[in-house]
């Protein structure tokens, strides 16, 4: 490049220079404007609004009024606005909770123990079906995890699938079997 500035006639860098130095003056004088004409149209602007604010005798009460009102309704809807979405992000971020703490297994599921009556739904709906043997006759209580099976089966076979059914649920502590065979009732009057 500088080869190349070398052939170059005298003249031309000449005009070449005075050229940039021009540009340079002319940048200041631009620079040394701006901040001129900036004040002057902020304080035509602070004219403006006094004239229209405080000056005019007739609507400058009502404008002022009209003007504060305005600014305190966009204050309150961007109040809704932020609580809107502060409750937004609030769910998004239990949701989030909710998934991570439920993403694993194990975690998280550690369940309660049943009361009473649902652990004795869940006796007859699990340990009926697994032994196969009628409901029927049979009553199920449940009182602080001790199941009570009450009533009467055809087998001893099928009161002992029954007991071991009941005891295999999850939530039951003991089983106490107050079953009894047709053959068994029978004979206990007899006697």
């Amino acid at each position: 490049m500088a080869n190349l500035m070398s052939r170059l006639p005298r003249g031309w860098r000449a005009a070449q220079r005075l050229q940039a130095r021009r540009r340079v003056r002319a940048n200041a004088a631009a620079r040394g404007m701006a901040p001129r004409l900036a004040a002057l149209l902020a304080a035509f602007g602070v004219g403006a609004l006094a004239d229209r604010f405080i000056f005019d005798r007739t609507n400058a009460r009502r404008r002022r009024h009209m003007a504060r009102e305005r600014g305190l309704a966009k204050l309150r809807r961007r109040s809704r606005q932020a609580v809107r979405r502060a409750k937004y992000t609030e769910g998004v971020a239990e949701g989030v909770a909710h998934r991570a703490a439920y993403a694993m297994p194990g975690v998280g599921t550690r369940k309660e123990p049943l009361d009473d009556v649902s652990l004795a739904h869940k006796v007859e709906g699990e340990a009926f079906r697994q032994a196969g043997v009628p409901k029927a006759h049979v009553s199920v209580n449940a009182e602080r995890g001790v199941v009570y099976l009450r009533g009467r089966l055809d087998s001893e076979r099928e009161i002992q699938e029954l007991v071991r059914a009941a005891g295999a649920v999850d939530g039951v502590k003991r089983v106490e079997n107050k079953l009894h065979t047709p053959h068994a009732a029978a004979s206990e009057q007899g006697s």
